[in-house]
């Protein structure tokens, strides 16, 4: 079994300097509200900020080194698990306690919405589609900024479940959460008709090689079940009109890691949700990494705007700078936008 502490120590979050100056983390935590109390507030205090997508903690601990209280959200426990440990030892390591005791919790109960309190950070198993609830049920309502970072951890891509096409061996799962999630990838490529496998993958690549793909993948069922990434891959092979600079692999499961974990519908129940939590001059930030994300943060932003509701602070996204490309190169498509509450 892997190092927990050395898998999180390895992850960079993307845009984390962009982040922080979006959120206002700084400034929000160490005003006066912040330092006094905020009597508007029904909290009484300030600097609270809800991670929805906690992933393996990389942005919520910068948020509380810079005095930030943060509620994180993860679906996957493992991933959960590594934040835990993560922002553990990044508080025993600055020998400072945000929870009065420098004692680490106990380990989270993968089977249950189970949660750790340290004072400055809470923890939480549970989807970014229920945010509302969660929010409720650990009372960080009105808060000052909330973080959406859509994409993929290394961590996840590292494990035998299908997220990547590096691992012929590995079966065809992509369950971000397998606690709760029943339908794997490798499930909707049996099951699915040709026309419900061409609507899956034109969410995310050009509709010919939706329409090939398709149909390959109903020829080749028919003479076994394909439940490997390798099994994928040998149907794969070239599609007509596939950009050259991508793996011909890297559409196709992305099409599938979307449709097995529901992000695009979940995506638009979360973000209404996210928006109601935030109080006067809150902060939403959005990371997408692909088109269907980003036009659909894009539209609910715009419909805020023109409601009177709240102003976009990004006329034109934010991306990554040649040196964090370069330093990591799965930040390359991401696009971060920032909406600020009226």
């Amino acid at each position: 079994m892997q190092n927990l502490n050395s898998i999180g120590e390895n992850h960079v979050p993307v845009l984390l300097k962009e982040t922080l100056e979006a959120l206002k983390v700084d400034e929000i935590a160490h005003s006066k509200e912040a330092l006094q109390g905020a009597p508007e507030r029904s909290s009484g205090r300030r600097g609270r900020f809800i991670d929805a997508t906690l992933g393996m903690g990389g942005h919520t601990e910068a948020i509380v080194k810079l005095g930030g209280r943060v509620l994180g959200i993860e679906q996957d426990p493992r991933s959960l698990e590594v934040a835990k440990t993560r922002l553990e030892e990044a508080l025993l390591r600055s020998k400072k306690s945000f929870g009065g005791s420098e004692t680490c919790p106990p380990p989270l109960d993968k089977h249950k919405n189970a949660a750790i309190s340290r004072g400055s950070y809470t923890l939480v198993h549970g989807n970014f589609k229920d945010m509302g609830k969660i929010a409720k049920d650990y009372s960080f309502q009105d808060v000052d900024g909330i973080l959406f970072d859509l994409g993929i951890s290394s961590f996840q891509l590292e494990k035998e479940r299908g997220f990547s096409y590096q691992d012929p061996e590995a079966l065809l799962d992509m369950r971000a959460d397998e606690t709760s999630q029943e339908v794997r990838a490798a499930d909707l490529l049996n099951a699915l008709n040709e026309g419900q496998l061409r609507e899956m993958f034109s969410e995310v690549m050009p509709f010919y090689e939706s329409k090939i793909l398709s149909e390959r993948i109903i020829e080749a069922r028919k003479t076994k079940k394909i439940n490997s990434v390798g099994d994928l891959l040998s149907i794969l092979g070239s599609l007509p009109g596939s950009k050259k600079s991508l793996n011909p692999a890297t559409l196709p499961f992305l099409a599938l890691r979307v449709k097995v974990n529901s992000e695009l519908e979940n995506l638009r129940e979360g973000l209404p949700q996210s928006f109601r939590l935030l109080g006067k001059k809150g902060r939403l930030v959005v990371i997408s990494f692909h088109s269907r994300e980003d036009v659909i943060v894009k539209k609910f932003f715009k419909e805020k705007e023109n409601e009177g509701l709240a102003e976009i602070l990004t006329k034109k996204p934010i991306i990554p700078s040649s040196d964090e490309s370069e330093r990591n190169p799965r930040s390359k498509s991401a696009k971060m936008r920032v909406l600020e509450k009226k």
